[in-house]
């Protein structure tokens, strides 16, 4: 018995409500919609899905022909449904069907066409020439070269074949494996806090925990339909970076990932992901930065160290002599600001080799003047609004989340390090990333650009969008 038009019409509607709330496929709605409509979805017969599987071999994306061969199959299968509704026999119709859609491989090999790759050579052109160029710097502004120029080569070509490695990777399985990377994360950042310790840091570890971002990027996607229950999960994974963090220490990373992480989340929950978007959510998803702040607040609030430890990166000169001297130091050598004893000097070998390190704008600076800190300044926002250009045209949940997870961190780390050549200093800056020293350091930046590359290589076929030009093939 069908239904009455109007109780039809409302199941329909939460059909079609659900469905978003879940982040349904078009097809697994074309199906809800059709049994809801007393319909039945109709097998394509056998020489379609031949003619099918004829198209799709053509191509040479082998991950893009699921995707180009369900397009194909919702074009026949309409045209079948209309050849039937014409009175054809099932045969008849499919035979009508293939000779309308004209030749397989001819349609395949335009598909094949269609259906590539789209790297960004702009940006990978970006990222090799600024990380060349950070190493030339550093060699150059090492005490007397004390380190031979095949060293820094070696760090270049290690840094790109982590690049690559990481750009031919599939970036979906951040999605499909979440859980086991994290887990894998965990468990090797638990091994490196037994790692070897320089000057009161575990270097290694300190590198380890900022990958989270892209982990973080798949746990949300995972999590995505789920409602205020999935929000929930999502925060739960924040802990254990909030104890590898601090394990490090690096106050820099749990400062700046927490910050990322409720950002990702946060602008999840807007776009719709966890179902409707409410205040409840997004309160829950900056619930962490929040509490952050609280407690930051606190700790000016009760403590006088703290206190004097902010009016130092502040105002350096006023503590010269102990906390704020390497502020006061940077703003004498980058603004011309005085302070106590600046005229005894003894601090150009200083400047030199921290310059490799955490002082890459003031060394520019002493060196060669204004011009190299603009040029590596430009560099350094380069790299940055082409990375944002590239992470607002993701329209996949996952691919937009990896693209803006590891773009966010390096604009914050950017940030962070161009606030500690001006001479405030009241967290230890992580690094300027692809010129700042150290080959641990570029391997793991090259690895996260390999990953934003790749979601950008092949973010359509997340979305579930065809080239403009594939939509076109007959």
């Amino acid at each position: 018995m069908r239904l009455p038009d109007g109780v039809r019409r409302y199941l329909l509607h939460l059909l079609k409500r659900d469905a978003a709330e879940r982040a349904l496929d078009a097809a697994e709605l074309a199906a809800l919609t059709a049994a809801a409509e007393g319909r039945s979805v109709r097998p394509l017969p056998e020489l379609l899905r031949g003619w099918v599987s004829s198209a799709t071999a053509q191509m040479r994306w082998k991950r893009a022909r699921p995707m180009a061969a369900k397009e194909l199959a919702d074009h026949l299968s309409d045209q079948y449904e209309a050849f039937l509704d014409e009175g054809m026999d099932e045969e008849a119709a499919a035979q009508a069907t293939a000779r309308e859609m004209g030749d397989a491989v001819e349609t395949g090999t335009q598909l094949d066409r269609a259906w590539r790759p789209q790297p960004d050579w702009v940006m990978l052109g970006i990222v090799l020439i600024i990380a060349a160029a950070g190493l030339i710097l550093q060699y150059n502004m090492r005490p007397n070269n004390d380190l031979e120029w095949y060293m820094f080569f070696g760090k270049y070509v290690a840094g790109v074949v982590c690049l690559l490695a990481a750009y031919f990777v599939d970036y979906t399985i951040l999605g499909r494996r979440c859980w086991l990377l994290y887990g894998a994360w965990v468990a090797g950042g638990l091994l490196l806090t037994q790692g070897p310790v320089s000057m009161g840091k575990l270097y290694h570890l300190g590198c380890w925990v900022w990958f989270f971002p892209v982990l973080f990027a798949g746990i949300l996607f995972r999590q995505r339909g789920k409602g205020t229950r999935g929000v929930c999960i999502c925060l739960l994974s924040l802990p254990a970076m909030w104890v590898l963090a601090m394990a490090a220490p690096s106050m820099a990373a749990l400062i700046v990932l927490t910050l990322v992480s409720c950002g990702m989340l946060a602008a999840a929950v807007w776009r719709g992901a966890f179902g409707q978007r409410s205040i409840g959510k997004l309160a829950l998803a900056a619930s962490p930065v929040l509490a952050m702040l609280l407690y930051f607040l606190f700790q000016l609030y009760a403590y006088t160290h703290i206190r004097e430890r902010l009016a130092a990166a502040l105002h350096p000169q006023r503590d010269a002599l102990a906390q704020g001297w390497l502020g006061a130091l940077v703003q004498y050598v980058m603004f011309g600001i005085r302070y106590p004893n600046c005229e005894k000097g003894g601090f150009e070998t200083f400047m030199r080799y921290e310059g490799a390190t955490d002082l890459l704008f003031a060394s520019a600076k002493y060196c060669w003047g204004w011009a190299a800190v603009l040029l590596i300044l430009a560099a350094a926002v380069l790299l940055l609004v082409w990375g944002f250009r590239i992470a607002r045209r993701q329209t996949g949940l996952l691919a937009r989340s990896v693209c803006m997870g590891v773009m966010v961190t390096f604009a914050l780390q950017t940030l962070m390090y161009v606030l500690q050549n001006c001479g405030i200093i009241l967290i230890a800056a992580y690094g300027l990333p692809l010129l700042s020293y150290g080959g641990m350091y570029l391997c793991q930046t090259m690895l996260l650009l390999g990953l934003l590359l790749s979601a950008q290589r092949s973010g359509q076929l997340e979305s579930g969008l065809a080239p403009q030009n594939a939509r076109s093939v007959p």
